[in-house]
C-alpha cells in the first residue's frame, strides 16, 4: 500500500517548494498492556524516548524512521495481589505520513522491536521470567501529528501488537502488546540537507 500510494504521489503535480530531510528526537508517555491469554492484565503509565528522522518523498508525503527505548509492561492480579510486570525495547518504527494540512498529517507504519530487559518487581531471580518471552514482537502503528515550522511537533500513536510477546515453548499462551502514546519532539532544520522536489514532467 505505501508503494503504491509513493508511486501515486510521484505521478500528481506537486509545488517546486524545497523539502527538509529533518533529524531530531521524541520523547513521551505510554499506555501500555497486553491482550489475549492472560484475563486479570491491566496497564501501566511507562515512557519513550530516542531519535527521529524524517525524510521527504513528496510535499505532503513524509517516511519518518524512529530509534526509540520503549518501556511497557503490564499489571497481574496473583492471590489478590497486583505484581508490576516491566517489558524494555528496543524500537524502530517506520512510519508513512500525509500531510493533510501544512501541519496535520496522519500516520501508519509498521515497528520492529527487540527485547532488552524483562522484570517482575516481585521476584528475585528474573532470569526464568525473561526466557518465557519472545526477543521480537511486530506491531502496526496508527496515529496523527501535528508540526509546526520551527520543528516543535506532537504526536499521538496507537501500536497494535501482531505478534505473540510470549515464548511457547516455554508457555503454551498467546499474548499481544497494546501501546498508546502521546510524544513531543523537535526535528532540526538546516540549508545544507534539503532536497528539492521538482514537478514532474
Amino acid at each position: 500500500m505505501i508503494i503504491c500510494f509513493v508511486l501515486s504521489s510521484h505521478a500528481q503535480k506537486i509545488d517546486e517548494d524545497p523539502q527538509y530531510a529533518r533529524a531530531g528526537f521524541k520523547g513521551g508517555v505510554s499506555y501500555t498492556g497486553i491482550t489475549g491469554d492472560l484475563d486479570n492484565a491491566g496497564s501501566r503509565i511507562r515512557v519513550h524516548l530516542g531519535a527521529v528522522v524524517e525524510y521527504p518523498i513528496s510535499s505532503t508525503f513524509f517516511i519518518q524512521g524512529e530509534l526509540l527505548y520503549s518501556a511497557q509492561g503490564y499489571t497481574v492480579d496473583i492471590e489478590n495481589m497486583e505484581q508490576k510486570i516491566s517489558l524494555n525495547y528496543l524500537s524502530l518504527p517506520i512510519i508513512a505520513k500525509y500531510y493533510v494540512t501544512e501541519q496535520i498529517s496522519i500516520e501508519s507504519g509498521p515497528q520492529f522491536s527487540t527485547l532488552s530487559t524483562v522484570r517482575n518487581e516481585d521476584v528475585a531471580d528474573n532470569d526464568d521470567f525473561f526466557n518465557s518471552f519472545s526477543n521480537f514482537d511486530f506491531s502496526w502503528g496508527f496515529g496523527a501529528g501535528y508540526k509546526l515550522e520551527s520543528g516543535l511537533f506532537f504526536q499521538l500513536r496507537y501500536n497494535l501488537g501482531l505478534s505473540n510477546i510470549n515464548d511457547t515453548a516455554v508457555f503454551d499462551v498467546t499474548n499481544r502488546n497494546s501501546i498508546g502514546q502521546l510524544s513531543i519532539g523537535y526535528l532540526f532544520k538546516t540549508k545544507n540537507n534539503r532536497r528539492i522536489i521538482r514537478q514532474e514532467e
